[in-house]
């Protein structure tokens, strides 16, 4: 299938040939989204030394001065402006009390509320997980994990992103660490158990699946209004869709070719005899596509009926997309699940452009610290109110 050029890799292009943001501007957008209120609320205070605010607009800004993190504490301007040592920002990193969710929870509303003039159809949730290697085996809950990039295991962190999706930007809402079975690092640090930071540990240690499901639910009770949770084959059980969509939420995946039995016809079938016995011979051109499409309306389980569309290049390639809304066309369950792509471009230019994975420490607290930081950089790129339009 091909992908919408609107998908672009805005924030490498904007890298690739002008400073895109000074201090000026992320101090105007500090005052305008009432960013230390937020922070406040998401107990993010320091009792005493440099104020919380100047920490993370230095955090911040590191990527956008086009420094690399170590040469970040030989950097005069951010050292005659901050006027602290690297001690100061590890340790304000490393704090397990600071609720970096919640924050980030806050800006995305807030930085979302500014673009909410599209309608309900246009807005789609998207989840997806991605590897950043490691090379210490000692940091905090790291693990092996698959890498089907490169066939085979890597050291490193899971990542589960959750984005927002308004038809043109993406807006990063949450993310989740996963610590896999295959050699994990279990030795976590001795803190307070109330504390967000072990929270989040425990979270880590959770089951994938079980922590998207939470996070999409957290998603519904903030407030966020989308008509389909958009996600790639490896979350397409029977189960994970039926409690999205108890939640409240539709469902538009990709699936895989496996054992799992659908209901056709008072018979249940296998995703390779529904193509072969029902879908192929019926395929037809999707009107503005270069793909041939036909639906077949199937039960599952669990889920109950569901609307399959099996996707053929004419040949002998072939894929399916899972949609919970029986009556939706197959041009428009294409055009939705295309914009899974923003999820990958956030990833690339997350790790690219803002030092995704980058972090220099040994415990869980920075890694989550870091991750969030990466999101509020990202979310910069998407508002009209961070990201100022000059003359």
């Amino acid at each position: 299938m091909s992908i919408p050029n609107t998908f672009s890799l805005s924030l490498q292009k904007q890298f690739g040939t002008e400073r895109i943001i000074d201090d000026h501007e992320l101090n105007q957008a500090f005052t305008a989204l009432r960013f230390n209120s937020m922070v406040r609320s998401s107990n993010i205070i320091k009792k005493r030394g440099r104020e919380t605010l100047t920490l993370l607009f230095a955090f911040i800004l590191i990527p956008f001065l086009k420094r690399s993190l170590t040469g970040f504490w030989n950097c005069r301007y951010l050292q005659n402006y901050v006027q602290a040592h690297k001690d100061t920002f590890y340790r304000f990193l490393n704090n397990e009390t600071f609720n970096w969710r919640k924050l980030v929870y806050l800006l995305a509303l807030k930085v979302i509320a500014t673009n909410d003039d599209v309608p309900l159809g246009e807005k789609t949730l998207i989840a997806d997980d991605s590897i950043c290697p490691k090379t210490g085996k000692e940091i905090e809950l790291v693990s092996y994990h698959f890498d089907h990039k490169v066939n085979r295991s890597i050291l490193g962190n899971q990542y589960l992103q959750l984005g927002f999706h308004n038809g043109l930007n993406f807006f990063p809402l949450d993310g989740a660490f996963h610590t896999s079975s295959h050699r994990p690092n279990t030795h976590m640090r001795d803190i307070d158990k109330r504390t967000s930071g072990w929270k989040r540990r425990k979270e880590a240690l959770s089951k994938k699946t079980d922590v998207l499901v939470k996070m999409i639910d957290n998603a519904w009770k903030s407030g966020i209004d989308a008509s389909f949770v958009l996600f790639d084959s490896w979350f397409s059980h029977d189960d994970i869709i039926r409690r999205i969509v108890d939640i409240g939420y539709g469902v538009i995946c990709r699936l895989k070719r496996g054992r799992v039995k659908y209901g056709y016809q008072g018979k249940d079938y296998t995703l390779k005899q529904l193509w072969q016995q029902f879908a192929k011979k019926n395929t037809v051109w999707i009107k503005d596509r270069t793909v041939k499409g036909v639906c077949v309306d199937v039960t599952l389980k669990k889920t109950g009926h569901v609307r399959v569309l099996f996707v053929s290049d004419g040949r002998k390639q072939w894929q399916a997309l899972l949609c919970t809304d029986i009556e939706r066309e197959p041009s428009r369950i294409l055009d939705y699940y295309a914009r899974r792509w923003a999820i990958e471009v956030y990833f690339k230019d997350a790790k690219q452009m803002l030092y995704m994975g980058k972090e220099q420490s040994n415990t869980f607290d920075a890694l989550v610290a870091c991750q969030s930081l990466v999101m509020i950089r990202y979310s910069r790129n998407e508002s009209s109110i961070i990201a100022p339009q000059r003359p």
